[in-house]
């Protein structure tokens, strides 16, 4: 199965070890939840899948490597400890607390999450000592004389012995106490969610040129070589970045995330066609070599893709507002009748409220439930709340003004804020769409172009929302998967 896949049975497993009966009963018991198990080459995105569903299914997530834990670590020390049987005291062994289960119990004190995922990594990595000790919590969720907490289910990662020399090969009594799923690469559902995770175009492109350089891992006399998404991901992230600090981008970045001599390099020469393609008009794509087409195209999407995300944000910000005044209302005398209090009151409550909501924002952030959209979101709403709780202090000062209708004024004008972006973002597509719908009618480029709006959140909401006519012509009931594998395919050839 592919990433995406592996998500969807893993939610769903999720939610049938945490149903319960009307009673309050677990509809599976504990001893009967087996550990899902992720078995798939490294940097494919295991990790990644165990953060989303915990955050998803608002559950708790604490995730350990297991190749550094010794025995001792997992189980915990042993300790001497008076006991009385038949009338009679002995002195037994008995243990403290694992460090891996001390970790789920300060997390569940943290944030108050009664549920959640323990996520062991690597886990084919552990030492010998240790194995018997893991075949005993896969099956009964106890490490030494301490019990995983009841509602917290377990999960696990490792990779095939072909990708790490260090892994240990799993047998039938570790296999038969795990839900074993197996994961392969698979570049469609990547570039979906790169889509959605501003990957940079030049990496997205080269890729729709290059499909077969996505994953690879080669032995030869010269020593191991390989690729991975996660290579990918990373490089495209550090491109990013050195591009907004207007900082130089070397030929040998490429080989520092891609370990693999002959793609690194092409893709540094693609890398630097595309950069010279950001310089061209876009009326010029239609008379210019396939390849450099597609970073054309790149860069057409992005330009979407940022309007888009900047509507959304508009939009978001606006929504968290309004939640916002609701919530400040019901706290003021009156709720429904506009605010009555004072200006030294009102913006009083107002940063006493903004506190409460950073706190709750860095426990999600230290439990790692926290996604980083989520946390610019709520960085920017912030922000942009102190501003203006700046200038109602001013007008109170300088203007002798009253809080009361302030906060509606301020809504309308985040609300305008939402349709200036509208505007902007409609004006774009319609005019990228009816270019490449002209200079492509038919061709590999115009389904790429479509397949690139239909698969970004942001587009595809503010077709159907605003312009749906035109989503409902470029959809056509169209399956995503499909088209996509049609055009990997024709690119390969």
């Amino acid at each position: 199965m592919n990433i995406r896949e592996a998500k969807e049975e893993l939610r769903r497993t999720v939610l049938a070890y945490t149903a319960r009966t009307e009673r309050g009963v677990s509809r599976i018991p504990a001893v009967r939840q087996r550990p899902v198990l992720l078995m798939g080459p490294p940097g494919i995105g295991k990790t990644a899948v165990m953060e989303q569903v915990a955050r998803e299914c608002g559950l708790g997530l604490v995730a350990y490597t297991m190749t550094h834990h010794t025995r001792q670590s997992a189980i915990g020390l042993p300790m001497m400890e008076k006991k009385t049987f038949g009338g009679r005291e002995y002195v037994v062994t008995d243990y403290t607390m694992s460090e891996i289960l001390a970790s789920v119990y300060e997390q569940m004190e943290r944030t108050g999450k009664k549920e959640g995922i323990l996520f062991l990594d690597e886990i084919n990595c552990v030492s010998e000592t240790l194995m018997p000790a893991l075949l005993q919590f896969l099956q009964y969720k106890t490490f030494g004389t301490h019990k995983l907490p009841q509602g917290w289910m377990v999960t696990a990662a490792g990779n095939p012995a072909r990708y790490n020399q260090s892994v240990r090969e799993l047998d039938m009594a570790m296999m038969d106490r795990v839900k074993w799923m197996e994961i392969e690469p698979d570049l469609g559902v990547w570039q979906s969610y790169a889509v959605n995770e501003g990957i940079h175009p030049a990496v997205s492109s080269f890729l729709q040129w290059k499909p077969e350089s996505f994953y690879a891992a080669e032995t030869d006399f010269q020593g191991r070589s390989f690729v991975t998404a996660r290579g990918w991901e990373d490089l495209s992230r550090m491109l990013l970045t050195l591009e907004e600090l207007g900082l130089a981008v070397t030929e040998e970045l490429p080989g520092q995330y891609l370990h693999h001599r002959e793609i690194a390099g092409e893709f540094w020469i693609y890398y630097q066609l595309y950069q010279a393609c950001q310089e061209s008009p876009y009326t010029k794509l239609p008379d210019v070599p396939y390849d450099q087409r597609l970073c054309m195209l790149q860069v057409l999407l992005r330009g979407l893709y940022r309007r888009a995300e900047e509507w959304q944000q508009a939009g978001e910000l606006a929504q968290s507002l309004e939640y916002f005044l609701e919530g400040l209302k019901r706290q003021v005398k009156g709720a429904g009748e506009g605010l009555k209090a004072g200006m030294e009151d009102w913006l009083a409550l107002c940063g006493e409220q903004l506190e409460k909501r950073q706190q709750g924002i860095e426990v999600k952030k230290e439990c790692g439930l926290l996604a980083a959209r989520e946390e610019e979101r709520e960085a920017l709403f912030i922000r942009e709340m102190q501003r203006q709780m700046g200038l109602w202090r001013l007008k109170a000062v300088h203007e002798g003004k009253s809080c009361e209708g302030a906060e509606a004024t301020v809504l309308r004008e985040w609300r305008q804020r939402q349709e200036e972006e509208a505007d902007k973002l409609e004006s774009l597509l319609l005019e990228y769409t009816d270019f490449c719908d002209q200079a492509f009618h038919g061709r590999q480029e115009q389904y790429i172009f479509t397949l690139g709006l239909l698969e970004h959140k942001g587009t595809a909401a503010f077709l159907k929302q605003r312009l749906p006519q035109l989503y409902a012509s470029l959809d056509r009931g169209r399956d995503l998967d499909l088209e996509k594998a049609r055009l990997q395919e024709a690119m390969r050839k």
